[in-house]
């Protein structure tokens, strides 16, 4: 195992903030308008009440107690309060305390819908990122598959949904929110005196510069951070599911030393990554100190105790944390964002990712698309095969099938047989649409197979892969994915068909038990079981196996081909297989090497040719002597009637 880097890794992305990456992502937010509307009046009704209800009015009342020259009972003092220019004569002190705790009631139910509807609204926003990542997922071709690791696409649709979600529900929030509190302290402060407003925003330029300065810093080293945490998710995937690799080969050790070395690499680039933000709070409370000292100073020397009273003084050095504590929380939001720009790219690449097979406008009319099928207009699949000169490249210029022509007739079982690499399964990842044809064409019944849908050509096809997939549900749904609404009878005539029927029942809920961990309880071979019943389910007019039976025992193997020649009788099948012994019975053999057919008959025909099928079917069976190899041939041939 090594630590790869990736094309992903080596990316690089736009170095500056970039709007048309934001505009494509705030389209998950503003599907929610309703609520934003919503949180805008109560954010507005909360900021009113902080940065300029409760400033004004405590202003007006310390005004007032400052100018008192004896002490008297404060239900007898009256006051006069002005707020944004409107004047309220004669307000009394039991009045301003009323006002002062209905505005706390009305805020603190302002507050409760704020961060009721942000939660709702993160919620959302995450789950129509992973709902429609998947729904792209769903789509693509086997291409991109090949390409892409499993662990890229994890971190995008876990962790990149779950950071964008928030950013763009709690980072939007916060800038409407510090938005609304600004304009409405500029408001307040220009109306109790301008002058002090202007020496407290005399320090804004400074922030700005000080912002654009350290923010290129931030955006560069949190993409490079970003990236080291992908590739971290993509080890971690390739250890976990390698673990019995790793343990059979004896390199925990080595393992756990690229471990070491690759959060160790995550560490220190977070790290670096952070250490511009730490810069930030500290310059803005010098600056903050130095703007109170200037309100001081200009109030004391300039206007004097007889122009400017104390209220006044206490009012504008409250406006300094008012300006910019937001400021700096704006330079902390633009740094939030501008690395979680990083993400949106790249959950962005994979929603706006195309798959490379895809149906006609045309065809997708007729038939529908993979999430809509319009069954009723699909037409019966016979099972006649042509594949019309069919050439195939996995890379440009690496040709892996040549100039294929291949009629497999309606309910003929073909095997097909050779080396690695030599074109077996591209053959079949053809017939399903996983792949297209290079050059050529196949046609299916007569027709070129792209004038129908995918939705149409893989429902007729029931595909038994080598390697047996289980999904971590009951026995029952496993195999009525094979065909969803399949009933319990039919469920249980599959299953009984190869044979795991009575296993099933084995277990105390029978055929509702529940298999944990993608069946990990279960053998390899009775895996391979529960796949084959989901594929008869469905009763496909092509049964493609790929290898179904390479890596079950020689008893269960007896088992499945048994069930295999009721499944295949009349049914058009391909079968890939590298154990000869269980495709001696199929109607025709099709021997490839090198991307090309080198033999074509049954099996008696090809061992008497003594070609290149002979020789691999030799070699499997080179313990037994030739007279008993010759007795069995004598044997097959009389069966076939081929003396």
């Amino acid at each position: 195992m090594a630590v790869k880097i990736t094309q992903d890794d080596q990316q690089t992305y736009k170095s500056k903030f970039n709007l048309r990456v934001w505009g494509k992502i705030l389209k998950y937010t503003l599907k929610q308008w309703p609520l934003l509307i919503v949180l805008f009046l109560t954010i507005f009704l909360t900021s009113f009440y902080d940065v300029t209800f409760i400033p004004l009015m405590n202003a007006s009342a310390i005004s007032a107690l400052s100018k008192l020259t004896s002490v008297i009972d404060l239900s007898e003092l009256y006051f006069d309060i002005t707020i944004l220019g409107i004047t309220i004569e004669h307000f009394s002190f039991s009045a301003y305390i009323l006002a002062l705790f209905i505005g706390i009631i009305i805020r603190s139910v302002a507050i409760f819908f704020t961060f009721f509807i942000t939660n709702y609204l993160e919620m959302s926003i995450m789950t129509s990122l992973r709902r429609d990542s998947f729904k792209v997922v769903q789509e693509l071709s086997f291409s991109y598959f090949d390409n892409t690791p499993s662990g890229w696409l994890i971190s995008r649709m876990q962790n990149d949904t779950a950071t964008i979600g928030d950013v763009l529900s709690w980072g939007i929030i916060r800038i409407l929110w510090i938005s609304v509190e600004l304009i409405l302290t500029l408001i307040t402060m220009f109306t109790a005196n301008w002058l002090l407003s202007l020496i407290i925003l005399s320090m804004a330029p400074v922030i700005f510069v000080f912002v654009a300065y350290f923010n290129t810093i931030i955006l560069k080293r949190h993409r490079i951070a970003r990236n080291a945490y992908s590739n971290f998710v993509r080890w971690l995937a390739e250890c976990i599911s390698g673990v019995a690799t790793i343990k059979t080969l004896a390199i925990e050790d080595k393992v756990y030393e690229e471990e070491n070395e690759i959060t160790e690499d995550v560490r220190s680039k977070r790290l670096k990554a952070f250490i511009p933000n730490a810069f930030f709070t500290p310059i803005f409370s010098i600056l903050s100190a130095i703007t109170t000292a200037l309100i001081i100073l200009t109030g004391a020397y300039i206007y004097g105790p007889s122009v400017i009273d104390v209220a006044t003084l206490v009012l504008f050095i409250g406006f300094v944390g008012q300006i910019y504590n937001p400021l700096s929380q704006f330079s902390e939001l633009y740094a939030e964002f501008v690395s979680t720009q990083a993400n949106i790219e790249k959950i962005m690449s994979l929603i706006e990712t195309k798959p490379t097979i895809v149906d006609k406008k045309e065809v997708v009319e007729k038939y529908g698309d993979i999430f809509n099928n319009k069954t009723e207009n699909f037409e019966k699949l016979q099972g006649d095969i042509i594949y019309n000169h069919v050439s195939f490249s996995y890379k440009e210029n690496i040709e892996v099938l040549h100039d294929l022509y291949l009629h497999i007739e309606k309910g003929t079982s073909l095997a097909i047989v050779g080396e690695t690499g030599s074109g077996k399964s591209t053959t079949v990842n053809l017939l399903c649409r996983f792949y297209e044809p290079s050059k050529g064409e196949i046609l299916i019944d007569g027709v070129n197979y792209k004038e129908r849908s995918l939705g149409w050509l893989r429902s007729n096809i029931g595909y038994v892969q080598q390697t047996p997939f289980v999904f971590s549900t009951s026995f029952k749904n496993n195999v009525k994915y094979g065909k969803l609404d399949a009933s319990d009878e039919e469920v249980i005539n599959a299953c009984k068909i190869v044979g795991i029927h009575d296993f099933i029942m084995s277990f105390k809920d029978g055929y509702d038990t529940v298999l944990n961990d993608s069946g990990n309880q279960l053998s390899l071979g009775q895996k391979q079981l529960i796949s084959f019943a989901r594929a008869i389910i469905r009763n496909p007019a092509i049964m493609i196996l790929d290898e179904a039976t390479s890596s079950i025992d020689t008893e269960t193997e007896k088992q499945i081909q048994d069930a295999m020649n009721k499944i295949l009788k009349g049914r058009t099948s391909l079968i890939i297989a590298h154990r000869l012994s269980t495709i001696v019975d199929c109607d025709r053999i099709l021997v490839m090497k090198d991307g090309k057919v080198v033999e074509d008959g049954n099996h008696i025909q090809l061992m008497k040719n003594k070609g290149y099928y002979y020789q691999l079917y030799m070699n499997q069976f080179k313990q037994l002597n030739l007279g008993d190899q010759l007795k069995t041939y004598e044997e097959q041939i009389s069966k076939k009637g081929l003396e």
